[in-house]
């Protein structure tokens, strides 16, 4: 009786996801819809946002302890879960195991809300995708695009400012500087001027950096927001001797919790980063996803581990250079990845004693190289706030309200990789209109079928068109 009780509520978490991802999807075509016809998706919408002003803890209490259908969650609310860790042992691991998609967007079970979640836990029920061959043929196939239809990317190239005419109040520019000069800040700023300015590197950096502060607009986020940037992270990269398939390397992710009471264990590593172990840890053989790898590189494989980081930890250095931040710095360092080794040597054992080489990203590693405000690695921290109705102003949106300017990225519809993703799909659709998304749609369709029909070659075209719609329609809008 107990083991169908606990098999009817996974069923239930599990269904609780896809049905989190169709009202993203209802979300996602609100933001593409005119407001008069808002009426037709509402319903969804509001179902979400009851959904998330549940914590992922609350509802794993109300699922798994007390029970509750998905009707009771919507119609009697979510009950609050005692504090402590989960007495029972079979429990406190179930719902650990149901928690691991949280490294995808970095927050705690007692904090995180249920839409990050189960958008998460839907994208991947189907599995993921690599690249054939370096993951940077993405951004080089991407870059190619964008200059054969007469566009340019810069590289080595840092936003300083977004240009707001003062009499208008639109955004016309961006002032550029070189990354790499020294004295890039102090040096002469490049202006680019466009009808359209997009941007996707977090809504703190836009109102905190990017904008003239004088605007009423930063004003205002400072003084209604209640949103708080995500967490950060630590990389540890690894070069390992040895060819993955003679090390049995696995091809698939590999997922390492340090304890079952996962907000114990965040508590715990976040206080003392030196004494405690992260409380989850990502472990991926990339060499063993690139079919073209052995080629290119014969006799060695690698492999990435990533962790939660504070920014609040390396506030002391956070003036510093590159390479120049000291011996006590380096010292931090070394003990943070004592950790991440020990974490793969007991769950990849064949590797020990052949890693040739590593290195340790920390958050300033993501200041220094990816401009994130204060190492916030998915933008806006996926908490209850940042689905209130005061937010949605902020975030899950790519309208602002500054005009000329849209928002792309995480925080145009929702933290995360596969919310990034989606968030440039509605920052264009943003910056199109109406007419020009329902253009690029009915261009995208055909590829979309084409690309089906390779991978199921018995598909007919009328079959590859049709399931390209559904996808389009329900999984990539929703995600």
């Amino acid at each position: 009786a107990n083991a169908l009780l606990l098999r009817r509520s996974c069923e239930v978490w599990m269904d609780l996801a896809t049905e989190m991802n169709q009202d993203f999807t209802a979300l996602g075509i609100k933001r593409l819809l005119p407001r008069f016809l808002h009426f037709f998706v509402n319903p969804r919408v509001n179902r979400l946002y009851k959904l998330a002003s549940y914590s992922v803890r609350d509802v794993q209490y109300a699922v798994f302890n007390r029970h509750y259908t998905i009707a009771q969650l919507l119609n009697d609310g979510c009950p609050k879960c005692p504090e402590g860790p989960e007495p029972d042992p079979i429990l406190r691991r179930v719902k650990a195991v149901f928690n691991h998609p949280i490294g995808d967007y970095a927050v705690q079970p007692r904090v995180a809300t249920m839409a990050a979640q189960g958008i998460t836990m839907a994208h991947y029920m189907e599995g993921a995708s690599y690249t054939v061959g370096p993951t940077q043929n993405l951004s080089i196939r991407l870059t190619s695009m964008v200059r054969e239809m007469g566009g340019e990317v810069l590289c080595d190239a840092t936003v300083t400012e977004i240009i707001v005419n003062k009499k208008t109040g639109r955004a016309v520019g961006v002032k550029v500087r070189k990354t790499s000069e020294p004295n890039s800040e102090s040096g002469e700023a490049t202006e680019i001027y466009a009808k359209n300015i997009v941007c996707a590197t977090s809504i703190f950096n836009l109102y905190r950096n990017l904008l003239p502060q004088s605007l009423p607009i930063v004003q205002e986020f400072e003084q209604t927001s209640t949103l708080t940037k995500s967490n950060g992270h630590v990389f540890l990269f690894c070069k390992i001797q040895g060819d993955a398939k003679d090390l049995q390397l696995p091809t698939h992710n590999l997922w390492y919790f340090h304890s079952y009471d996962m907000d114990q264990a965040f508590d715990q590593y976040f206080a003392d980063p030196v004494r405690h172990r992260p409380p989850t840890c990502y472990i991926g053989f990339p060499c063993t996803k690139d079919p073209t790898w052995s080629k290119r590189y014969p006799g060695v494989s690698n492999c990435i581990l990533i962790s939660d980081g504070l920014y609040e930890w390396f506030t002391k250095w956070q003036n510093t250079q590159v390479g120049q931040r000291g011996q006590d710095y380096e010292v931090f360092k070394e003990q943070l990845t004592q950790h991440l080794l020990e974490i793969l040597y007991e769950t990849v054992p064949q590797v020990q004693g052949k890693v040739a080489f590593h290195t340790l990203g920390t958050p300033l590693t993501e200041v220094s190289y990816l401009a994130s405000y204060q190492a916030g690695s998915y933008g806006t921290k996926c908490d209850l706030e940042m689905f209130t109705e005061r937010n949605s102003v902020w975030t899950t949106t790519p309208r602002t309200k500054v005009r000329g300017l849209t928002m792309a990225g995480s925080d145009a519809f929702l933290p995360a990789v596969c919310g990034a993703m989606y968030g440039g799909i509605l920052g264009a659709t943003s910056v199109l209109g109406r007419v020009g998304t329902v253009r690029m749609l009915l261009a995208f369709l055909p590829d979309f079928a084409t690309a089906l029909q390779k991978d199921n070659p018995k598909m007919s075209r009328a079959q590859a068109y049709a399931r390209a719609i559904h996808l389009l329609g329900t999984e990539y809008v929703a995600n």
